[in-house]
């Protein structure tokens, strides 16, 4: 009699540690670093650049700004601007950090992939990971260019057998502390609606069917999620993503805004799903002149950053509290995540 209801009472201990055994818990005294740059405008695109510092030690690229080639300049790059030689190496070199575990593009914009272009000659990088999406269609010689080169990136990875294809429902084993799971494009197909009666002549096929294939991550430490949706717009989010994601994967804490923030690309739709505490835009100030500041999450009660306003923000958690650090402005932003969004505590100066 007693020896089965310790027989039970085992079962139930290592059962019950097997269950738990796959969700990540933060330990004491560890943190997730997360720093949005604030990419350098070289007159060409928008340019996101988040670099990721796990709670083990390792460092990954969400992006890489922007590296427009160019033999119009002495640099080789367009306005002499390479957000990989002139913002992320230095921060790699600042912080100690000798060598990038893994970069993700989430799509082949100059703007999202340029940086990597210095970086991959100039610093060790393990491991590139995308979509492994090419554009099929007819494009112009300047696209044909753009994302031909990235082809030819991803081939030089390839090769030395340093690439992953990732697409919906991989998890990709960055952290013991981290859930790191791809939420978009699907695993079956492409997002491919063309819906040409809602664009406009100046948004090809080429720009934004690459931009709706973006990969798009969710990373949860502890408590505290963290939503990268690439450049994925309105329509694409609205008659693509929204059918093809469960809503409560989307929900999140912080959010790296799809499309730059830009409104004119934002969803009503998808802000409600994600319902973010905090959004973090990369944006130029020139954007903001034209009032095109993502209103939309501010209005849903979300913190918002712009880093055309704010320089580069940098988030700090524990995996039950985040803090927001923007390079300008003097403020930081505490926040309480005991497993549902709390509420803001303004401290600094």
């Amino acid at each position: 009699m007693y020896r089965r209801i310790a027989y039970f009472a085992l079962m139930f201990v290592l059962l019950s540690g097997c269950a738990l055994a796959g969700t990540p818990r933060a330990k004491k005294g560890e943190r997730f670093q997360v720093t949005c740059l604030e990419v350098a405008d070289s007159g060409r695109g928008v340019g996101l650049a988040v670099i990721l510092q796990t709670p083990g030690g390792h460092t990954y690229l969400y992006d890489t700004g922007v590296g427009y080639p160019t033999k119009d300049d002495p640099s080789g790059w367009v306005a002499g601007i390479n957000t990989g030689r002139d913002q992320i190496a230095p921060f790699l070199r600042a912080n100690g950090i000798e060598q990038i575990d893994g970069v993700v593009i989430s799509h082949a914009h100059l703007d999202h992939w340029g940086g990597l272009l210095w970086l991959v000659d100039h610093f060790p990088v393990r491991k590139l990971y995308d979509s492994g999406y090419d554009f099929p269609g007819a494009m112009n010689p300047e696209w044909r260019q753009e994302l031909g080169g990235y082809t030819d990136l991803r081939n030089r990875f390839i090769q030395r057998g340093a690439y992953q294809q990732v697409r919906a429902g991989d998890r990709l084993p960055w952290d013991p502390e981290l859930e790191v799971e791809v939420l978009a494009p699907p695993r079956d197909h492409y997002f491919s609606e063309p819906r040409p009666e809602l664009r406009s002549a100046a948004d090809p096929p080429s720009h934004y069917l690459v931009n709706a294939n973006s990969v798009e991550l969710r990373i949860r430490y502890g408590n505290v999620v963290y939503l990268f949706p690439g450049d994925i717009q309105k329509d694409d989010v609205d008659h693509s993503l929204l059918t093809s994601v469960p809503h409560d994967k989307l929900k999140a804490n912080i959010l790296i805004a799809p499309a730059h923030g830009i409104n004119a690309n934002q969803s009503d739709a998808f802000a409600k799903a994600v319902s973010p505490q905090v959004v973090v835009a990369s944006l130029f100030p020139r954007w903001l002149q034209d009032k095109l500041a993502p209103a939309l999450y501010s209005d849903r009660g979300a913190k918002v950053y712009i880093t055309g306003e704010r320089g580069w923000v940098k988030i700090v958690s524990d995996g039950e509290h985040f803090t927001v650090y923007p390079e300008r402005s003097g403020e930081s932003h505490a926040v309480s995540v005991p497993g549902v969004p709390d509420h803001f505590s303004v401290t600094g100066k």
